[in-house]
């Protein structure tokens, strides 16, 4: 068993194929077909089950790929300290991330890579539920969501970074905008616009709790596309549910342009925004040096 193996079984097991694999490590598969099969020989268990669809893992494979994982992400963390060790900090830090927090990580990776040029971020951009998923299956270091402070998954760690509201963002021209609090009564009663949303489960689930069946129809559209909701309340015709710091993030000339409205429903809520990282897992000194990197300008 090395580490090359390792990452073969990882990469089958994700694609599901071992010609996706072969394709993605460069090799032939005939030669991820051998690895495979000499890791269940070793092994003495069967890893895949083959069909003419593809590779599914077995439940003993779902297993051996989860050490896999943890493995390479132990032999990553020994690179990392013998480099630490030579006053020369490398690696990659890959987070995932509901939308929102973009700008602001790759203004903070520009900056962090100004002392640490060999530290290479990745960003993946995603709603709630895949955020949490890409960090509970190794393939994100963190992950960054908002939510509030219960029925929260016990296979991560959750780290409170700071408190968020649920706000209502409208234009700056729109007839709501005189309100700094508003109720859910004066927004049925007032709104002339149409309603956005991103498509997250947590916001879905707050609009679905503020507005009853004979308003849902006022949405317009549910998209993964922040910057498409952002332009449709900019040109005066949408508002939209959000959370505050998002709006916080946008450049000066885009944020003078959007007001935002505590909702009295939602004043009370503890919500916040969260690291997660996997459970029992030690985090790299490089990931926690990045973080505190960069809660310095979120907070």
């Amino acid at each position: 068993m090395n580490i090359t193996q390792l990452q073969y079984l990882i990469d089958v097991g994700e694609l599901g194929s071992f010609t996706d694999a072969a394709k993605k490590n460069l090799m032939t598969v005939p030669a991820i077909s051998l690895s495979i099969t000499q890791l269940e020989a070793e092994l003495d268990v069967l890893l895949f089950t083959r069909s003419r669809k593809g590779v599914t893992p077995t439940v003993e494979g779902k297993k051996v790929i989860q050490h896999a994982v943890t493995v390479l992400k132990t032999i990553d963390m020994l690179k990392y300290e013998i480099a630490v060790s030579k006053n020369n900090l490398y690696g990659n830090i890959v987070i995932a991330t509901i939308p929102g927090l973009v700008s602001q990580i790759i203004n903070n990776t520009l900056e962090f890579r100004e002392s640490y040029p060999y530290i290479n971020v990745q960003v993946m951009e995603e709603d709630t539920a895949a955020v949490l998923e890409q960090v509970k299956n190794g393939h994100a270091d963190m992950g960054f969501v908002s939510l509030g402070s219960g029925n929260h998954d016990v296979a991560l760690e959750w780290e409170p970074i700071k408190r968020v509201e649920v706000v209502l963002a409208v234009n700056k021209s729109s007839i709501l905008r005189f309100n700094n609090k508003i109720s859910l009564d004066q927004i049925i009663n007032e709104m002339n616009e149409s309603i956005v949303l991103y498509n997250d489960p947590y916001l879905k689930k707050i609009a679905e709790d503020l507005f009853p069946d004979n308003l849902r129809n006022r949405i317009a559209l549910t998209t993964n596309n922040g910057d498409v909701l952002l332009q449709m309340v900019l040109q005066r015709n949408a508002i939209t549910i959000t959370n505050d710091y998002i709006i916080q993030a946008l450049p000066t000339h885009l944020k003078d342009e959007v007001v935002t409205i505590s909702i009295n429903e939602y004043l009370t809520l503890s919500n916040y925004l969260w690291r997660v990282t996997r459970k029992n897992e030690k985090c790299p000194e490089m990931i926690n040096q990045f973080t505190e990197h960069l809660l310095r300008d979120l907070k």
